[in-house]
């Protein structure tokens, strides 16, 4: 809830909102992304898409946008094969 707070400008309703929607898709299945560790991403509310090849670990795509950029890699995260 407090990195919604963060990224939505403090909107508490947002912020429990985008909680409650992480709740409902971890009870249909939905594994949350390994960076973020959440499962519908704070600003853009998608889920995680990207699989690794090698682990079949899911990403959200901002999430794995940053990891390339700030890491100057373009490896996965946790295994650590080519993306």
């Amino acid at each position: 809830i407090s990195s919604s707070l963060h990224t939505q400008n403090g909107s508490l309703l947002d912020a429990l909102r985008l909680w409650r929607e992480n709740v409902d898709a971890l009870f249909t299945g939905v594994e949350e992304c390994p960076i973020c560790y959440s499962v519908v991403h704070a600003s853009t509310r998608a889920l995680p898409a990207l699989a690794c090849r090698t682990c079949s670990n899911k990403f959200h795509s901002a999430c794995l946008y940053k990891w390339f950029s700030s890491s100057q890699k373009s490896t996965c995260p946790l295994c650590q094969s080519p993306f």
